[in-house]
């Protein structure tokens, strides 16, 4: 019989019965897109979770920081086990930032990412740095109950707050539809939400890191590269006007 290359490993079930704390039946399991793990959405006869295995053997680290940020009321999944490879958390029923952002063009997710990262950025630091989410792109947010949620922080480290914007920007605006109106509108939302929450004049200042991560992305779509570049300089200079 061949073993299904989908199906949750043993060490995600043993991580699995050590978050919930007893003997679990599996009801159902889906491995879900993930462009750096391996992650499932487990059905149990308990409650739902989701299990991560951390390919980056970071899951420990992960565990932590989304302990910090629950502890400072910032909406992210709830951590239920955390080991050297595996991590388990709650599982939320929500939509994606991703298809909100580039299917529906919700200005209520626009305002809320810009939102909830004024209040991570603003949330404490193991030092006298600034704590970035260092992934910032729409595929690790999803809104739930009208409110957004950060779903990965594996890779939360000290740097430049403007940098995370910059990115999270860059994630917007340089996914299809590319470059629209509309995704401009969308990114100014959010922009000055985050300048709302946060205190903090962001809208010109971000330029420069909104054109980097446009750069950035050319390594990973080629074929755009030139309309990238375009971009990246347009905005160098300014942002378009709109109607």
């Amino acid at each position: 019989m061949v073993e299904d290359p989908t199906a949750l490993d043993s060490g995600g079930c043993e991580a699995l019965k050590k978050a919930l704390n007893q003997r679990v039946v599996i009801v159902k399991e889906k491995l879900v897109p993930s462009w750096r793990n391996r992650v499932w959405v487990v059905e149990t006869d308990v409650r739902p979770v989701v299990v991560k295995r951390s390919l980056s053997g970071k899951a420990t680290s992960e565990f932590g920081n989304l302990m910090k940020a629950r502890m400072t009321e910032l909406e992210v999944p709830f951590p239920l086990y955390g080991e050297e490879d595996y991590l388990v958390m709650e599982y939320l029923a929500g939509e994606s930032c991703e298809s909100l952002i580039n299917y529906m063009f919700s200005t209520e997710a626009a305002t809320g990412l810009g939102r909830w990262l004024a209040r991570f950025h603003d949330s404490p630091s193991d030092s006298s740095g600034s704590r970035v989410m260092a992934d910032a792109v729409l595929s690790n947010f999803m809104m739930v109950d009208g409110r957004v949620y950060g779903m990965d922080l594996e890779d939360v480290t000290e740097g430049d707050p403007l940098d995370d914007l910059g990115q999270l920007a860059a994630s917007m605006l340089g996914s299809e539809p590319l470059f629209t109106p509309i995704k401009f509108d969308l990114v100014m939302r959010m922009l000055e939400s985050y300048e709302a929450e946060s205190g903090f004049e962001a809208v010109e200042s971000v330029r420069p890191y909104v054109a980097k991560h446009l750069r950035m992305v050319c390594r990973s779509r080629p074929l755009f590269r030139k309309i990238y570049v375009m971009a990246a300089r347009s905005i160098e200079s300014s942002w378009p006007e709109l109607a």
